[in-house]
């Protein structure tokens, strides 16, 4: 009877050694991989944040492996979406940056290659409340469809000024006017010629004068609002001329010598070279310490306060058919608009939320200058759209490189023009 007893023990101990060995036989499910295209592919720290929060999903989200597919600009990033779509690749996830509105954006919605988020909007009452309004009011399309989302705003409309030299200028008051801004100009201009210190009113790229060019308009049509019109800049061909003729008398305080960027802009401005620096309020973390910064608005013909509140083309989802990819990727853009997400932005790289819920505020002590710049901007009666949002990608390419020329006098004013066109 014992030796039964023990037999049967000794089976049941066999059984379930059996059983334990073929569960840890069991492989866990493979992750859901998506890849994620973007832009920011450099050193720089931003850069680097950015691409370190795009892999922490992976800790909140360990049964998706996201693979970043980095792109050192803009630029470079569409050229690798356009390569993927013309052999018909359909990508899981791009973040556009406000890049690709006429070739990757046009191409994927027009061909319904991207996924509508409106249906995953309404029924994620958490979703839909941290998406900013203007990215729903600018995007959503005619057929209730929304086929983009940001993960911050681009605050804009102004330019850094340095409080030094405007006061050893005696500017005592910023210009709201072009007649006021001019004026400015010239006393700084002539205070610097009289101290032979090589300061610069302003050192202007071709993107600056592309924003000057949206305020002149707007200031100019603003009361009916036919600026804009279906998302696009109505270029009238009088209301042209005549920004151009203001722009014109901004252009001989300028330094004119030269294609600059926003990056040389960046660098006189810090060197105490240049009194103005045209940027958006994303460009405080550029701006040296030693800068006594601030920031103010673009004047307008009659002092009409204009600024730029937009959400950009940011993430567009690929219609893949998968639906666990697509699942995971919407699951991502979640993932950058929830709280923390989006308040670790805000702190490693000064850019804005677009979850409404983020009060800016709340971190004046320590981003003062960031701070002073969005109220700045959000105090403006009038709001535009940046120039991403409404110029085509075409006409915005010919204004930045015949702006230099039709301002020196190397290109007709009709000609420009009929390249806008």
């Amino acid at each position: 009877m014992k030796s039964k007893k023990k037999l049967l023990r000794i089976s049941g101990l066999a059984f379930l050694s059996v059983v334990f060995l073929a569960g840890c036989g069991e492989k866990a499910p493979e992750p859901v991989e998506i890849t994620l295209i973007h832009g920011w592919g450099t050193t720089e720290e931003d850069h680097v944040v950015m691409r370190d929060i795009y892999q922490d999903f992976e800790k909140e989200n360990p049964d998706v492996k996201l693979n970043q597919l980095s792109m050192p600009s803009g630029s470079e990033m569409v050229r690798k979406v356009e390569d993927m779509l013309v052999v018909g690749e359909i990508p899981d996830l791009v973040f556009l940056g406000g890049s690709g509105k006429d070739t990757v954006y046009q191409f994927m919605t027009e061909n319904d290659l991207a996924l509508d988020l409106m249906p995953y909007i309404r029924e994620d009452r958490e979703f839909a409340g941290n998406l900013a309004p203007v990215n729903i009011d600018f995007w959503t399309t005619g057929e209730e469809q929304l086929f983009t989302i940001s993960d911050v705003l681009l605050l804009s409309g102004g330019y850094w000024y340095d409080r030094d030299i405007f006061q050893a200028a005696g500017v005592e008051e910023l210009p709201d006017t072009w007649e006021e801004f001019l004026k400015a100009c010239d006393q700084i201009d002539s205070w610097a010629k009289a101290e032979q210190n090589g300061v610069e009113c302003l050192q202007m790229s071709s993107e600056a004068y592309l924003y000057f060019m949206d305020h002149i308009l707007a200031a100019q049509d603003f009361t009916n609002g036919s600026v804009a019109q279906n998302h696009r800049l109505y270029l009238e061909e009088k209301a042209v001329k005549e920004a151009l003729d203001t722009l014109r008398k901004i252009y001989r305080y300028s330094r004119a010598n030269g294609d600059y960027s926003y990056r040389d802009e960046t660098d006189a401005f810090n060197d105490g070279k240049t009194a103005m620096y045209i940027n958006g309020i994303w460009g405080a973390p550029m701006i040296s310490d030693q800068i006594d910064a601030a920031y103010a608005l673009i004047p307008s013909g009659q002092g009409e306060k204009i600024s730029c509140e937009s959400a950009c083309l940011g993430y567009i989802l690929g219609k893949t058919g998968d639906e666990k990819k697509q699942e995971a990727s919407v699951r991502f853009v979640k993932y950058m608009l929830s709280q923390p997400v989006q308040e670790r932005i805000l702190k490693e790289t000064e850019q804005v939320p677009a979850n409404p819920h983020i009060d800016i505020r709340k971190y004046q002590k320590k981003m003062e200058r960031f701070v002073q710049a969005a109220d700045t901007v959000k105090e403006a009666g009038i709001r535009i759209q940046v120039p991403d949002n409404l110029w085509s990608t075409r006409a915005r390419d010919s204004f930045m490189e015949g702006i230099d020329e039709v301002l020196k006098g190397e290109l007709s004013d009709e000609e420009f023009i009929r390249s806008l066109k």
